[in-house]
């Protein structure tokens, strides 16, 4: 954990032991269904509403901040995969702190599946608890409880379909999935001698995206600097160094990311990408 975020834990576990309660965020557990079918997959989504000026973060958080986290308790037999987080935002703090988050509202998503059979009256109580940071001169910790209670139908009960679909669309896809990536390639110089020799390109079915940006979810053993992001024509290159934190070897791994950009008519869009790091050593140990 970067020194920051362990200064930061331990001021906000003694914000939240001392009964310092959050503003500036408000919290909501909603579906995209008013009744449950047996068998059909549905998403739950904890919706944050945000104060203009505020920002909630990513699950990487970046220079600064904590990650917002989710857990879902479900009925008996209902079964969810993992929380996804839509593509977030850069945000350009002072003191050249970069920070990746959410302005305005996010729907933080999991898609759960019942169980194949359900009585006719059945009535679920579906639980979610939430925490964030909210920043923006200062920072608040928040934390709430959530709940929902869900019957059965015997037919399709949308709901909330405009603001579902705003935010699922926003989800990072891979990119044989994705409407605008043609193809990614990555090169990798000799780590084992220089922390630097990451590059990514990416090809655009297009004209390159704006505002295309790269959110790494760096492992607890590295050190990530000096990322970069420049396009020309319909290519763009991720670079950036990366090296272990001191005294650390680390073995191969590979490195999630995300590629987040908008589109020509506005919508946010991601890109799931891996980025494979060999076995590295601190050199300077």
């Amino acid at each position: 954990m970067r020194r920051l975020e362990i200064i930061l834990a331990g001021i906000l576990c003694c914000l939240w032991a001392t009964g310092a309660r959050a503003s500036h965020v408000q919290a909501e557990l909603l579906a995209d269904v008013s009744g449950i079918q047996p068998g059909k997959p549905f998403w739950l989504g904890v919706h944050l509403t945000i104060d203009p000026g505020w920002h909630v973060y990513w699950k990487n958080p970046g220079d600064t901040g904590l990650p917002t986290r989710v857990s879902l308790t479900l009925p008996d037999g209902f079964t969810a995969g993992a929380v996804q987080f839509p593509t977030p935002n850069r945000y350009s703090l002072p003191d050249k702190i970069t920070a990746y988050g959410y302005e305005n509202s996010v729907l933080i998503l999991a898609r759960v599946i019942p169980p194949d059979h359900l009585p006719a009256d059945f009535s679920g109580n579906f639980q979610a608890t939430v925490s964030w940071l909210v920043c923006a001169e200062e920072c608040i910790p928040g934390k709430q409880a959530l709940s929902l209670n869900l019957g059965t139908s015997s037919s399709s009960a949308p709901a909330n379909r405009e603001l579902f679909d705003q935010w699922t669309g926003q989800l990072p896809v891979d990119a044989a999935e994705s409407e605008n990536v043609a193809t990614i390639n990555q090169d990798l110089d000799d780590l084992t001698h220089s922390p630097k020799g990451f590059s990514i390109e990416i090809t655009w079915k297009g004209s390159t995206p704006e505002s295309v940006e790269f959110f790494p979810l760096v492992p607890d053993d590295y050190e990530l600097t000096d990322a970069t992001v420049e396009s020309d024509g319909n290519k763009s290159r991720i670079s950036f160094s990366i090296h272990p934190l001191a005294g650390r070897k680390p073995g191969a791994m590979t490195m999630p990311a995300v590629v987040g950009y908008t589109t020509t008519t506005g919508q946010r869009r991601g890109v799931d990408i891996s980025v494979a790091l060999p076995a590295l050593a601190d050199n300077n140990h």
